[in-house]
């Protein structure tokens, strides 16, 4: 073979090799967004919102639900209230959907019968809800842990959603990449950590001073929430869970039969949980599309809360009323 032809192969393998890599996760760009949003979130839509307690067999789950349209369940994550989705990002997407956002177990009012906090009785209390408020195979979305308990939903009660939204979400078992103990005693809640330890963790460093100043103001903050601090024991049940998560090679291997559409997003600069855990669930996942956004951090909702919103919509089908 001529040295030009070994050229041109070699340059046709290559590109094989880059079609190949860019098959499996789609770049997304979003124009930058604001934080701070001129309209305070207690102004919009949660001053509209009310809370609600369903009386499931799990036990009180408190809710609030928000928009029509086709069903959006949104699951959040770890040593998190129902408050700290972006209010922009929810506003957005209750242009198309009826949105229910819940605390789980042991946060806020929803109080379990059993005080155990695995994510397998996190899932189940999810399905609990969906089934309470009589929801037709809603498009469920999980942030970071949120994310692990929609995919125990989906191994569970496959029945139960129509479609899944994972973001920034950990692969199980020896899939994925634990999150590293200096991010973990960051968000543990420990003492001496202050908010902008927290921002540094959450957002890109070039957004730490913008997330500093803004993230308590654009959260979601209804007038009848009150103030609900994450107890001791709920952190340390939701860390054993998270654990016991990274261990589970068995929810790993149960992923690759969940065929319901799924829709893996990642920030590329997400220090919290990162990108491998996406491609790891891309691969586990026969009917999933994996979107790496560009500049995003783990907490990207609030950094593109509209572009967000859009995407999310767009894959589980818009109704606008």
């Amino acid at each position: 073979m001529n040295i030009r032809r070994k050229l041109a192969t070699g340059l046709v393998v290559s590109l094989c090799g880059l079609t190949a890599i860019s098959s499996h996760a789609e770049a997304q760009h979003y124009s930058p967004e604001p934080m701070c949003k001129t309209t305070d979130s207690q102004t919009g839509i949660a001053a509209q919102a009310h809370q609600q307690i369903a009386d499931t067999p799990r036990g009180p789950i408190a809710y609030y639900r928000l928009g029509k349209g086709s069903p959006l369940v949104l699951v959040t994550g770890f040593r998190a209230t129902l408050t700290e989705w972006d209010a922009a990002f929810l506003t957005d997407l209750a242009k198309y959907h009826d949105v229910i956002v819940f605390d789980n177990r042991g946060v806020g009012r929803s109080e379990p019968n059993a005080n155990t906090f695995s994510i397998e009785d996190m899932a189940r209390d999810t399905a609990a809800l969906i089934d309470t408020l009589h929801l037709l195979q809603p498009t469920v979305a999980g942030w970071s842990m949120g994310g692990a308990i929609v995919q125990q939903l989906a191994i569970d009660s496959p029945a139960s959603i129509g479609k899944m939204v994972l973001l920034s979400a950990p692969a199980p078992g020896s899939f994925g990449t634990p999150v590293s103990p200096q991010v973990e005693a960051v968000l543990s809640g420990k003492p001496g950590v202050g908010l902008r330890d927290v921002m540094g963790v959450l957002f890109p460093a070039a957004d730490v001073d913008e997330a500093s100043r803004c993230f308590k103001q654009d959260m979601f903050r209804p007038a009848d929430y009150g103030k609900h601090p994450i107890s001791a024991a709920v952190t340390a049940g939701q860390t054993d869970a998270l654990r016991s998560w990274e261990a589970n090679d068995a929810a790993g291997q149960a992923l690759r039969a969940v065929r319901i559409p799924t829709l893996v997003m990642s920030g590329n600069d997400d220090s919290v949980v990162l990108q491998k855990n996406a491609e790891a669930l891309k691969r586990l996942l026969p009917n999933a599309r994996l979107l790496v956004v560009n500049a995003g951090g783990h907490a990207m909702m609030y950094q593109y809360p509209t572009g967000l919103a859009r995407t999310i919509s767009s894959f589980a089908g818009q109704q606008e009323h």
